[in-house]
């Protein structure tokens, strides 16, 4: 390689390259195949002529060479029928290695007598298409000595460059070995340090872990103190309730005994009213009566004397009689009085009891609806241990704290949920004393 870089250099110096490629070509000898080399093909162009060079950079003696000016393209035209002309045939050739690259067109050496045949063409069905076919001579031995020892020495100046900068690469390398001696004594250091303070932290954590799980233990255990504590409140409120259900239905049948005794009232009171008119009835004849037993009186006052003092008897009688019908009458307004204030009772305690009775059902369904809070909160509790119990393996701080908070807030809702029962209760306790008062009243 660096042979064939030293030679394009020299190459340069005198001559214009228009190509300089390394191609695989078939080696043929006498139309046979023979090998397959990697050839180093330069063209290159001073003006006047162009040179065509292949070498085999692993075997000097493959050096062939050819130097084409006007007069030889002339020839070489004349020989093949082309119809182009100089400039044209170098452009020509140029383009026909770049198809051979590209794979558009084949290209093969034939070796006969030191001289080596490039011949350009292509494949059809029948027989191969030359295009072009150039003959190139073996190159000079000096020239090829001289080439050789201008590649030594490119070589040799190489080398001395390439020592040199191996000596610097070498001084680098020192110094970066000695970089890299004091980054490891540095990352020793580093790792000691690190290695104690994570002893630490490692000591650090292990008490603090510590006394956090102490911390949540106890408060675990606080936990289901309070849990046992509120379950058996809520089995207390159960069996409260119980009551409420049973007083409720002792007062369902109080209220059903005083309906039927109301309407035995009732009808006690139609008798009343019947009784009453039936008084009217013989008020109002005793008064007809005692009108026509007067007017008979003054009739007969004239008449008979002899009559006057039973006459005074009977007004006396008369007298005791009317006291008694007043006496009657008096009676009879009172007991209509009590009567109409017995119906207005009757009136005002159905309407009292209905009322009451629909409390009593909302109290009840809202005591039920407390009751299956008080459930969901009690699975909502249980859920949280376990989710307690499955996270205690990992330690997590973070959700230990939101657990936590879970369970002060379970907390307060229980604690809102006693204190709304406890109100129901003393709601519930004041409407049994009201509706006892209505039935005592």
């Amino acid at each position: 390689m660096f042979e064939f870089l030293i030679f394009l250099k020299n190459m340069s110096q005198k001559d214009n390259i228009l190509f300089a490629e390394t191609l695989k070509l078939p080696i043929c000898h006498k139309n046979v195949f023979v090998e397959e080399r990697s050839l180093k093909t330069i063209i290159s162009d001073n003006g006047e002529t162009m040179q065509i060079k292949l070498k085999d950079a692993s075997a000097y003696y493959f050096n062939f060479t050819e130097k084409i000016d006007k007069r030889d393209f002339e020839i070489i035209r004349t020989n093949q029928c082309l119809d182009i002309n100089y400039t044209e045939f170098k452009a020509n050739i140029i383009e026909m290695l770049h198809q051979f690259l590209k794979g558009d067109m084949f290209l093969k050496c034939e070796l006969v007598d030191k001289k080596c045949t490039l011949t350009f063409y292509t494949k059809s069905k029948i027989k191969n298409i030359v295009y072009l076919a150039l003959e190139l001579h073996i190159t000079d031995q000096n020239e090829i000595i001289s080439e050789m020892y201008i590649e030594m020495s490119e070589v040799q100046d190489i080398n001395i460059q390439l020592q040199k900068q191996l000596s610097i690469t070498k001084t680098q390398i020192q110094q970066k070995d000695t970089e890299v001696q004091n980054l490891e004594l540095v990352r020793n250091r580093i790792v000691s340090q690190f290695s104690k303070d994570l002893y630490q932290i490692d000591e650090l954590f292990s008490s603090k872990l510590h006394n956090v799980q102490h911390q949540v233990f106890s408060k675990l255990s606080l936990l289901q103190n309070q849990m046992v504590d509120l379950h058996s409140k809520i089995n207390i409120i159960k069996k409260e309730n119980k009551l409420r259900n049973n007083s409720r239905n002792q007062i369902i049948e109080k209220v059903q005994r005083l309906q039927k005794e109301n309407d035995e009232n009732h009808e006690t009171i139609q008798n009343i009213k019947k009784e009453n008119l039936s008084l009217n009835i013989l008020r109002v004849n005793l008064e007809r009566s005692i009108a026509d037993l007067k007017r008979n009186l003054e009739e007969n006052r004239g008449i008979n004397n002899k009559l006057e003092l039973k006459n005074y008897e009977l007004e006396q009688d008369l007298k005791k009689l009317s006291i008694i019908v007043t006496q009657k009458e008096c009676k009879i307004s009172e007991l209509s009085k009590d009567l109409v204030q017995a119906n207005n009772m009757l009136v005002g305690f159905n309407q009292h009891y209905d009322s009451k009775s629909q409390q009593v059902e909302e109290l009840q369904q809202l005591l039920t609806a407390k009751e299956k809070l008080l459930q969901e909160e009690q699975l909502r509790a249980n859920h949280i241990l376990t989710s307690f119990e499955n996270y205690k393996a990992n330690y997590n701080k973070e959700k230990f704290e939101e657990i936590t908070r879970n369970l002060m807030l379970s907390k307060r809702k229980n604690e809102e949920y006693q204190e709304d029962i406890r109100k129901l209760n003393k709601i519930n306790a004041l409407l049994s004393q009201r509706v006892s008062q209505g039935i005592v009243g």
